[in-house]
């Protein structure tokens, strides 16, 4: 396929990043996988690329112009001489992994244990492949082989590799095709970088690996590469399983709790979206945590409907009994315009939004602790400065001086500082659509009470009076399609990490 018909899947920012490195003159090459380097351009597998170490400082300077952000591992759960960087497609709103390694080690996926000393070789002798710089394919077959080899070391890998028999053999195929055009053969290759494997065991894993139903086969060569090159391990092999239970612990977190654990160098974020009633936050929400969530560590939160605490958790049980029997302190009757001028309220409304504003300051407290960690937590809906606007303190200085009631006074100014001590977001994204969308958006949706226009209308007049004070706000109009609104708030997103 052609650089042309192939460049309309491409991703913007790996062709930059390409672009960039070419510029700069660094010494690099996709070192592996390269069969499959028309859907590495497409962004829909990592990026690996090999730099000669001595250019690492360059190599940082390109990641920058080209808009990538360096990653690592919240457990501290990398290789040697590798390390993640990501970047945003502003085109379409999706992000790329980049892996790049400056020293190649080998292994299973856990435990890179083997230093394989063929970097020189795979920098020094490149072809260039829709674009982009690849080794040799000679030298590419050589550590092909060997990596397939190391995976059978390990039943976690073997189980990964049983499901991709398929593809390792055509991945061989293809290279063993592009190699018999190299000027030096594979074997020869070999011989010279790793001369303890010797011929015939380089022969034998070639037969094994274009074998799909050889598995027993590939073990067993796998365990004789191991023990040949038992010279270049960085680690005894206590040391190796120890590093391997750890690391599978890590894995098995990551796939219970569905969460990444890659964050960026430059920290995390609290980003909150925010808007009137049917603007669509929550779907916003969830396709800007999708999108991030493909590499980095995202965590959702909803700041409008906190989890209870254990103070709240018992008298949360009588909220829809409440309803039903007082009617009159439903929210919609306090934020009534009049009702909210007058500044009447009762000692139950009181009550019920201390507790509430003690459940916010505890979930968004905790999402601090999670952003300084490194996460980017999503949070739908979140308080505002201003006083009387959605999800925020419902008690202003002029209603907590004209309370008679000490105790009513003391849940205010209990309510008043658990807002006061609830975190800044980063960044606010708030979404807007004309107030006829919205209340047609809330006549289809399917929810308790069937559609509530007033409640629109309402929270539509309260949302215009918030204040995020210095917190940057990025307006977003959801009239576009999904698509174009979750790309719009990733890149605003991008913006502030």
């Amino acid at each position: 396929m052609s650089l042309d018909s192939k460049g309309q899947n491409e991703k913007a920012v790996i062709r930059k990043l390409v672009s960039e490195l070419d510029a700069a003159r660094i010494s690099y090459c996709h070192w592996k996988s390269n069969c499959r380097l028309e859907a590495t351009l497409a962004g829909d597998e990592d990026i690996d690329i090999l730099v000669d170490r001595r250019q690492a400082a360059n190599l940082q300077g390109a990641l920058s112009v080209s808009g990538f952000k360096l990653a690592q591992s919240a457990l501290g759960a990398g290789h040697p001489s590798t390390f993640h960087a990501i970047g945003l497609d502003g085109h379409t709103g999706e992000l790329v992994d980049l892996h790049v390694c400056h020293e190649i080690y080998s292994g299973d996926s856990l435990v890179k244990n083997y230093r394989m000393p063929i970097e020189g070789e795979l920098l020094a002798n490149t072809r260039e492949l829709l674009g982009v710089k690849v080794p040799d394919a000679a030298c590419e077959l050589v550590y092909f082989v060997l990596r397939i080899a190391l995976k059978h070391l390990s039943p976690i890998e073997l189980l990964k590799l049983n499901r991709h028999r398929s593809q390792y053999a055509d991945e061989l195929d293809w290279l063993q095709q592009a190699a018999s055009r190299s000027i030096v053969p594979p074997p020869a290759i070999c011989d010279r970088l790793f001369p303890v494997i010797g011929p015939g065991l380089f022969s034998d894993l070639v037969n094994a690996v274009a074998r799909q139903d050889a598995i027993f086969l590939r073990i067993r060569l796998g365990w004789k590469v191991a023990w040949r090159l038992r010279g270049v391990r960085r680690l005894s092999a206590f040391a190796a399983a120890a590093s391997r239970l750890w690391r599978f612990g890590d894995f098995v977190r990551g796939s219970l709790s569905g969460a990444k654990s890659l964050h960026l160098v430059s920290g995390g974020a609290i980003v909150a979206l925010v808007g009137p009633k049917a603007t669509g936050k929550s779907t916003t929400a969830n396709e800007l945590a999708r999108c991030l969530g493909r590499h980095l560590n995202v965590c959702r939160i909803h700041a409008g409907k906190p989890p209870p605490t254990l103070i709240s958790w018992i008298p949360n049980w009588f909220v829809p009994l409440a309803r039903r029997l007082l009617p009159h302190e439903r929210m919609a009757v306090y934020e009534d315009a009049a009702r909210r001028e007058r500044r009447d309220f009762s000692l139950f409304h009181v009550a019920r939004m201390a507790l509430l504003a003690h459940d916010r300051r505890r979930l968004l407290q905790r999402a601090l602790r999670k952003a300084a960690a490194g996460a980017i937590v999503i949070s739908d809906r979140y308080p505002s400065l201003q006083p009387g606007t959605i999800d925020s303190s419902s008690f202003d200085s002029l209603a907590l001086a004209g309370c008679d009631s000490w105790l009513k006074r003391k849940l205010m100014q209990y309510e008043r500082y658990c807002y006061s001590a609830i975190p800044r977001p980063n960044l606010v994204i708030k979404l807007t659509a004309p107030i006829a969308i919205a209340i047609a958006r809330d006549a289809t949706r399917d929810k308790a009470g069937g559609p509530d226009e007033a409640t629109v209308r309402r929270h539509w007049e309260l949302e215009r009076k918030t204040d995020f004070g210095s917190t940057p706000v990025v307006t977003i109009d959801t009239t576009a399609p999904l698509e174009e609104t979750a790309r719009q708030a990733v890149n605003a997103v991008w913006a502030v990490l």
